[in-house]
């Protein structure tokens, strides 16, 4: 009894999980696992929140200074560069490698994030948790596919996204990562900026978005963040296109990753569904392994047997 108790202790260290996951991680009965993690409650080793429409046990609220998470910032100078795709299969991918990751609405006018999920009804979203100082864990919401979103509501009331961080000082949070999908354009990125600690920058291999880099990298400045490099998006190897070494020689930036034009990509879209999910071994997918390993600091090679999977996987679906 006891070990099947540390084990689930162990398994909310880091990640937000429900009744029915932790059971499925176990190998246990749903009700087998409701009866263990009450009686861990009644022990005063587990809180019950409700996240969304889910109720979720985490590991109680400590009296020392809780660490805040990793917040990176996923940016452009303009719309249309695929910043919400990317924020979406990258977290599906920290995820992929075990890492408490959630995707942050930071378009707080459009709500972009849940749109492209096909999530439209949030009682509790962003703007609740900044102007009505609601719980940010209420505020979570699992897509069916396990990922997991803090959306932004379609109110065209501006907020202070900068307000947040005195929001998400809580266990639940300690050794996340919060992807923050970015507004377009350069109005509204300060904001952003005020609030994220490392930033990400998204282009599409033309001049025209290239060019907004060095806009973007002066601004950053002023808010002392980190760029951590650059993502390549939509990338087709066409003769017409920036080369990625240039692309990197004059933005003097590492770049992070190359996601190529993905017809897996398209169909995730029309299905509301992340492409990460649909074909893991897509060549899309495996990119975002190989950005994810980065950020948490190891390489990611692909086998040969995950490349052709990759071709096959999903087929007649």
């Amino acid at each position: 009894m006891e070990e099947l108790e540390q084990k689930i202790l162990d398994l909310l260290k880091d990640n937000l999980m429900s009744v029915s996951q932790i059971a499925n991680k176990l190998n246990i009965r749903k009700d087998v696992a409701a009866a263990y993690l009450e009686s861990l409650r009644q022990q005063g080793k587990l809180e019950l929140f409700e996240v969304g429409k889910s109720k979720v046990y985490i590991l109680p609220r400590r009296p020392l200074e809780v660490k805040k998470p990793r917040i990176i910032g996923i940016v452009s100078g303009k719309g249309g560069v695929g910043k919400t795709v990317i924020s979406i299969n990258l977290t599906a991918a920290l995820n992929y490698f075990g890492k408490n990751a959630i995707a942050l609405d930071g378009d707080v006018k459009t709500s972009g994030l849940g749109l492209q999920l096909g999530m439209y009804y949030f009682p509790i979203t962003l703007n609740d948790v900044v102007k009505n100082d609601k719980n940010i864990l209420s505020a979570i919401y699992i897509h069916p596919s396990g990922l997991r979103i803090i959306p932004a509501s379609l109110s065209i009331e501006q907020i202070q996204v900068s307000a947040l961080s005195k929001f998400i000082n809580l266990p639940y949070f300690e050794n996340s990562i919060l992807i923050v999908d970015s507004p377009p354009g350069l109005e509204d990125i300060r904001e952003i900026l005020s609030f994220c600690e490392e930033i990400i920058f998204v282009t599409l291999p033309e001049i025209p978005s290239v060019a907004n880099i060095f806009k973007l990298q002066e601004i950053c400045k002023e808010f002392n963040v980190k760029p951590l490099g650059i993502i390549v998006n939509r990338y087709k190897k066409d003769k017409h296109e920036i080369s990625i070494r240039e692309i990197e020689r004059v933005c003097e930036l590492p770049i992070l990753g190359v996601i190529p034009e993905d017809k897996i990509i398209k169909k995730s879209i029309y299905k509301k569904y992340p492409s990460f999910f649909l074909n893991p071994y897509s060549r899309s997918s495996l990119e975002f392994k190989k950005i994810a390993a980065k950020l948490l600091g190891f390489n990611f090679k692909p086998s040969l047997t995950s490349k052709i999977k990759g071709l096959f996987y999903g087929l007649g679906k």
